[in-house]
């Protein structure tokens, strides 16, 4: 996903899911698409792609449970401190929440 258009009608028409790291937008779509966004509050360009790299592979990991539609994850400073385990773990758990709002 890359037009900024797309981004915004996420962020206005959901609610987000906060994890410790990452905050998750979820709109139901015919497709799976997903966007990653890391502003500088997260840190130097190296860590945001550190960050991005990380959602990218939360997301490819779970893409068998995954429901689908489109998506916004949203990098938050602890992402690039955190065990990838623990990651994966409070992904899985958005997931679910994911699933239970649908």
């Amino acid at each position: 996903m890359k037009a900024s258009r797309t981004f915004e009608s996420l962020f206005k028409q959901t609610r987000g899911l906060h994890a410790d790291a990452f905050v998750c937008f979820y709109r139901s779509d015919t497709v799976c698409e997903v966007g990653l966004v890391s502003s500088k509050k997260v840190g130097n360009a190296v860590s945001r792609n550190f960050a991005r790299r990380r959602m990218r592979e939360l997301f490819r990991a779970h893409q068998s449970i995954l429901p689908d539609g489109r998506y916004v994850l949203v990098a938050k400073k602890p992402i690039t401190k955190m065990p990838f385990d623990l990651l994966s773990e409070q992904f899985g758990r958005t997931v679910k929440n994911l699933q239970k709002l649908r």
